[in-house]
């Protein structure tokens, strides 16, 4: 593992390498255990040079460090804003309003690209786009409008695949714009603000995260999880940040790392977008017996508290607390007998709390931010699921 004194600066192109292996959290036997926030995976950040090519770059997300960089072929067309699908599907769009798929072959040794496929001629003026990894598009136009789309296809063969455009709102004139996790978008502006959204139902929420202080970077993006990685154009410098909790709508809990940088330079593209949902963070709150009913519900009362600042309500928490009650008795390994449904939440199948952590089959805490996130996306509060529950006997 390299130390912070150690890190090489060099230029997008060369191979930095010195990536580290994260464990997995373990817990004993009905009890788990408190440690530090444990990540996996790779930040995987795709770009456009100045002159067309396209770009790859790796990072370890928990120390920052870039593992390597490729450059691949041109584009063929002038680049406008673009989004990273997953890990080898990328849309750009151009400075004509056509709309391109880039299917991206390996970017392991060499970055090569099967296929670039036009899949719409016109219509796509949008000054940036973003992809939230769970099937939602956004994009920005020059007048401030937030719009939404629905994307039904892992690789879009044609508009058929992009559709449901929604306008969410204006007032959106943003520097940069990235999705930081399901229906979540965080973004920039000139006076350096730092704002994150939470879109629900065709509304939206604004947190304010930071005053000032942003104003330097001209390309921000989000692997999930809370990492943020900013560029600063008359430097090539990449900075990297850590947020402990992107529900919470405040910024106090970023971690800056502005003495160690993921490059001092290199960094010359002028579009980036990192791929989203490849990296998962878990972080147990504390020693907990997961077996204690009263011990889990606190944990889940704490949790609640910190992924809305308006749920810290009595009310908001008498209608969790009903919730969950009625659907698992706050027990995390309740399985529910005619269907695939499992854990505290009743996730349906259980596979799908993954998304918040590995340990998803055994860890209380993870289950309950997986189903605190469930409800924020579908209803938005706790008491509008309760409500829902109530007249239909599901949520």
């Amino acid at each position: 593992m390299k130390t912070r004194s150690s890190k090489t600066r060099t230029t997008v192109g060369l191979l930095l390498a010195g990536a580290v292996s994260v464990g997995l959290l373990t817990a004993g036997a009905g009890t788990v255990q408190a440690a530090e926030q444990v990540c996996t995976g790779t930040t995987s950040i795709y770009g456009v040079l100045d002159d067309g090519r396209l770009t790859y770059s790796s990072i370890t997300p928990g120390n920052g460090n870039r593992i390597k960089t490729r450059i691949g072929p041109a584009l063929g067309f002038e680049p406008q804003a673009m989004a990273t699908l997953n890990f080898n599907t990328i849309l750009v769009t151009s400075t004509t309003g056509a709309l391109y798929r880039v299917d991206v072959k390996s970017n392991d040794e060499t970055l090569t690209v099967s296929s670039i496929e036009k899949i719409a001629d016109q219509g796509w003026t949008h000054d940036k786009l973003t992809y939230d990894g769970y099937g939602h598009l956004y994009g920005t136009t020059t007048t401030g409008v937030l719009l939404q789309y629905a994307v039904t296809q892992a690789k879009p063969q044609g508009p058929q695949h992009i559709t449901s455009r929604t306008e969410i709102g204006t007032g959106f004139v943003l520097k940069t714009l990235t999705s930081t996790g399901q229906d979540r978008l965080l973004g920039t502006t000139e006076a350096g603000k730092l704002h994150s959204y939470k879109i629900s139902g065709g509304a939206w929420k604004r947190g304010d995260l930071k005053e000032s202080g942003w104003s330097g970077f001209d390309q921000v993006t989000s692997s999930g999880s809370g990492f943020y990685y900013g560029r600063i154009a008359k430097t090539g410098a990449m900075y990297w940040y850590k947020d402990a909790n992107i529900s919470d709508g405040n910024g106090d809990d970023i971690t800056y790392n502005n003495d160690d940088p993921v490059d001092a330079s290199g960094w010359t593209q002028k579009l980036l977008s990192a791929a989203p949902g490849q990296v998962t963070c878990t972080t147990p709150e504390e020693t907990l017996d997961r077996d204690n009913i009263s011990e889990v519900k606190k944990a889940g009362r704490d949790l609640m508290n910190k992924q809305d600042r308006d749920w810290a309500t009595t009310a908001q928490w008498n209608c969790l607390d009903s919730l969950w009650t009625r659907e698992s008795g706050w027990r995390w390994n309740a399985q529910n007998p005619t269907s695939a449904a499992y854990g505290i939440p009743q996730a349906n199948p259980g596979t799908k709390m993954s998304s918040a952590g590995s340990d998803w089959r055994t860890n209380p805490l993870t289950q309950i931010q997986w189903g605190l996130d469930y409800i924020d996306d579908r209803y938005a509060t706790p008491c509008a699921a309760w409500t829902h529950s109530q007249n239909t006997g599901w949520y």
